[in-house]
């Protein structure tokens, strides 16, 4: 039996279009979406769920896949030192973390939309993509907080909130404040009634904090 290897032009094609797709969000949709989240976060983030673009399926792909390699980069800097205790996979492990994170608030979104809402799975999926715009603030807080605070493993503050401060304190209040606003405009998007979607935010993403918690400790 012949072997069938794959065609290297055809392969060659789909990396670049890959590459393009990704350039192409960078370089358009991102900066708009960013500054969207930042500057507009209510009306402006409303409007990103009540009328998705054709690309949303694909640009939340592509955050999703972004937020794990900036982690991915930004785990090693900060690692400092504590990089010589820690495997390859340990790294991978922990650039996971925020991508279940997103993908938690995808499948909470979806289930809560089931019952009160219009779910759309592809949707939901950009739902915890704009939740990555946030979790990425993550990793240049906790670089500063390493140089601030002189922490040796800066990683110990995630199990100890309090070892912030004031200041690094309220800057993860105004994240988690972010995180639930995505979600509460995303269920009212989708034709959720406001109260339902003002009470159910909080518990959701308090929620997507609990099952990360749990599925990092199964993984460590």
């Amino acid at each position: 039996m012949e072997n069938s290897n794959p065609n290297p032009a055809i392969a060659s094609s789909t990396s670049s279009t890959i590459s393009d797709e990704v350039k192409k969000f960078y370089k358009n949709d991102f900066k708009e979406l960013f500054l969207t989240v930042v500057k507009n976060p209510i009306d402006g983030v409303f409007h990103l769920f009540k009328n998705p673009t054709k690309d949303a399926y694909k640009n939340a792909l592509i955050l999703y896949c972004s937020v794990f390699v900036f982690f991915l980069i930004g785990i090693y800097i900060i690692a400092g030192e504590s990089r010589g205790f820690l495997e390859f996979s340990d790294f991978m492990k922990l650039s996971l973390v925020p991508v279940i994170f997103m993908f938690t608030i995808t499948l909470l979104s979806f289930a809560i939309k089931s019952f009160s809402g219009k779910p759309d799975f592809k949707n939901e999926l950009q739902t915890g993509a704009i939740s990555g715009i946030p979790v990425a603030f993550l990793v240049p807080i906790l670089l500063i907080l390493k140089i601030a605070l002189s922490i040796d493993n800066v990683f110990v503050l995630v199990r100890n909130p309090a070892g912030v401060g004031v200041f690094g304190f309220i800057v993860l209040l105004y994240i988690v404040m972010m995180f639930i606003n995505i979600f509460q405009q995303s269920l009212k998007a989708s034709g959720t009634k406001d109260a339902v979607a003002w009470y159910l935010s909080p518990l959701a993403i308090f929620g997507a904090f609990y099952i990360t918690d749990m599925v990092i400790e199964s993984m460590f």
